[in-house]
């Protein structure tokens, strides 16, 4: 079968993809997305799980 490439305007598609749960690496298990704050006031998103940083 001919592969079928997705349209980016496809919004479906990206929905899809979009909302696919990401997978730890290194356990498997899925990786929970913890926004912080720097010491100096700056937002920053962390992705956690199994006591790593992705």
């Amino acid at each position: 079968m001919a592969d079928v490439k997705k349209s980016k305007t496809n919004v479906a598609a990206r929905q899809e993809a979009k909302s696919a749960a990401q997978l730890c690496k290194f356990c498997g298990n899925k990786i929970d997305v913890v926004m912080t704050m720097t010491p100096n006031g700056k937002k920053m998103m962390i992705r956690r799980c199994c006591g790593m940083s992705a």
